[in-house]
């Protein structure tokens, strides 16, 4: 059975579907034409049809480019003539990073464009019976279904500092996972080259002295023959104080570690000589960009999350370029739905199926850049730590505690940057030992900072 308590008054697709239905109340059907568009790689597909689902102009195709863009531009002018339009709306489905140029000239042109996921042109197609039936016109016409009952999200593309920073931050990103996978790579090779180093240290790679020792591809035989003292005067002279107690582990680490064949040998040295090149490449790159984001984020609404504890520039510039324009949410709620971070649901006959793992349907940057907001309160500020710790007590796994902490820490940035107020640690609600927020208001700024849903 329905619960009263979750029937809302308002439009079945949210805020979103309301505004549209708003704008085409009153606009008679045939004047209200949908364009939808199938992107590949060089060219893409398209018809015009009306609101009754008449095709005004038939499927036809244009190059992703000025000649085909100016072809489109024909065509929908041409529908509009025929039918004194109101507007037109334009749909794109999301193929990659192919549709992001023509998004942004259709944008630039004034046209009313939403953006449709793959997932969902493929799952109204299913429901006419045509999953297995793929065709561009199948396609279009589901498209061109959806877009008509106003579904379809407005796109992020952002224009200035906020674009800006959404392009460093991706930037930055893939050359994280870069040298992530690239680390590895060094940490196989190394343990055939000298066994049992990287038990000496709890992240080698991340270390001054890790990074000494991929620099000059040390050997065990190296390592033995200078022996402690001088292998501390080795690392010294390359500006890296060794311990007497390190430097006898590494050494002992020699003495232990098994010896591969000569020439096996140096073709795996050669190997990290030029991994190592590559991860001081890499190193630079990040640091690069991460000097980059420290300079723009000064002209985002970013930046007030940078007065939260534990919040530096990369984390804040991480949730601000995967929110993008946050006027364009009416609530935190609606950016973590979008992060695919909300559980599963399975509801039937008034019994709902619990224990779900999260949706995973959204935008994967601004999942991980939420996780990475819970992680920073998790160590500056003591009642996200202390939330986490009662979790942890009471056998939550970890997943789910990340999951929690990025779901209360959304709530507060996304309410920072609305508001563009500081952080106010006073503002921010205590928590009792049973985790349920208190009422208790402190300061002007408590309706800044409380959860919003």
């Amino acid at each position: 059975m329905v619960n009263d308590r979750e029937v809302a008054v308002g439009y079945i697709g949210g805020a979103e579907q309301g505004r549209f239905v708003e704008r085409i109340r009153n606009a008679e059907r045939e004047r209200l034409p949908a364009a939808p568009i199938d992107v590949g790689k060089s060219s893409a597909a398209a018809l015009v049809c009306d609101f009754w689902g008449e095709i005004i102009t038939g499927p036809f195709e244009f190059d992703l480019n000025e000649s085909g863009f100016t072809k489109l531009r024909a065509e929908l002018a041409r529908a509009e003539a025929c039918r004194d339009v109101a507007f037109t709306r334009v749909g794109v489905e999301q193929a990659g990073h192919y549709h992001d140029t023509l998004v942004a000239r259709l944008q630039h042109e004034g046209l009313d464009v939403v953006v449709l996921s793959p997932s969902q042109v493929k799952e109204n197609r299913s429901q006419n019976l045509l999953r297995s039936v793929k065709t561009d016109a199948r396609d279009l016409a589901a498209m061109a279904e959806l877009m008509i009952r106003g579904l379809g999200r407005r796109p992020d593309l952002e224009d200035g500092p906020v674009a800006r920073q959404a392009v460093l931050v991706a930037h930055r990103r893939r050359k994280v996972k870069a040298r992530r996978a690239l680390k590895n790579q060094v940490l196989a090779t190394w343990d055939l080259v000298f066994p049992g180093l990287d038990g000496c240290f709890s992240d080698m790679l991340s270390t001054k002295l890790g990074k000494v020792l991929l620099a000059e591809a040390i050997t065990p035989a190296r390592v033995l023959q200078m022996g402690p003292e001088r292998f501390r005067a080795f690392c010294a002279n390359r500006g890296v104080v060794v311990d007497r107690c390190k430097a006898q582990q590494i050494v002992e680490a020699a003495r232990q570690a098994f010896a591969l064949p000569n020439v096996r040998a140096q073709a795996l040295l050669e190997v990290l000589r030029v991994d190592s090149g590559l991860m001081q490449q890499l190193d630079s790159t990040i640091a690069c960009a991460e000097n980059c984001l420290a300079e723009v984020i000064g002209d985002t609404p970013a930046k007030v999350l940078t007065s939260i504890p534990h919040i530096g520039v990369v984390r804040a510039s991480n949730y601000g370029g995967a929110v993008g324009d946050i006027t364009r949410f009416g609530s935190a709620a609606q950016i973590y739905r979008l992060s695919g971070l909300v559980p599963k649901l399975y509801e039937s006959a008034g019994k709902r199926r619990g224990g779900l793992a999260i949706s995973r349907t959204g935008k994967v940057e601004l999942r991980e850049a939420i996780i990475e907001l819970g992680k920073g309160l998790r160590l500056g500020h003591p009642d996200f730590g202390d939330y986490a710790r009662r979790m942890k007590q009471r056998g939550k796994p970890g997943g789910i505690i990340l999951c929690s902490l990025g779901h209360r820490a959304n709530r507060l940035a996304f309410a920072m940057m609305r508001d563009q107020s500081e952080f106010d640690p006073r503002a921010w609600p205590n928590e009792g030992a049973d985790g349920a927020l208190s009422q208790r208001k402190a300061g002007k700024l408590v309706e800044v900072h409380r959860p919003l849903d």
